[in-house]
């Protein structure tokens, strides 16, 4: 029985070989590098241009401040407990309040411009992408992993044109 089950095995392997063709590209479909046509892009410069980019960290700035005033009040109203001879551990209790509601606010807003950062990002990649396609891109590069590109090739304008759509 194991040998007619190593018999079958075999026998299903060359047979595949037979009857699967081949995969992979022949001669004649390899495209050579003269053939591609390849761009960059300054993704910083995009998205920094870009105004949803813009209303976002006015946005924030602002957000910021008001978090900032918030727990300006608290340290201040602190204080004041501290001056009117309050006890150690009412002082205890506020302090950790206090700290509690700075760690609150910072995670608050991490969370909400992290998550709104990152569908700009996405906007911007895809807008890339679209572009790329409608003008018969194969390859398009961004910052980090270029170390030169002569103007020819970067579509940072064109970009920044398109997000202004």
């Amino acid at each position: 029985m194991k040998n007619f089950s190593k018999l079958l095995v075999v026998a299903v392997v060359l047979l595949s070989f037979l009857f699967i063709p081949k995969i992979g590209i022949s001669e004649g479909q390899k495209q050579t590098g003269k053939d591609l046509k390849i761009a960059f892009v300054q993704m910083q410069k995009v998205t920094q241009n870009y105004y949803k980019w813009v209303d976002l960290q006015e946005k924030y700035k602002n957000d910021l401040q008001y978090y900032q005033n918030k727990i300006n009040q608290m340290k201040q109203d602190f204080e004041n407990l501290k001056k009117s001879g309050a006890s150690a551990e009412e002082l205890a209790q506020k302090q950790k309040e206090l700290e509690t509601r700075v760690s609150e606010y910072q995670k608050a807003i991490q969370d909400e411009y992290t998550q709104k950062t990152n569908q700009i990002l996405d906007e911007v990649k895809n807008k890339v992408i679209e572009y790329a396609k409608e003008n018969g891109y194969n390859l398009v590069l961004y910052e980090p992993s270029v170390i030169y590109a002569d103007e020819l090739v970067d579509i940072t304008p064109q970009i920044i044109e398109l997000l202004k759509k």
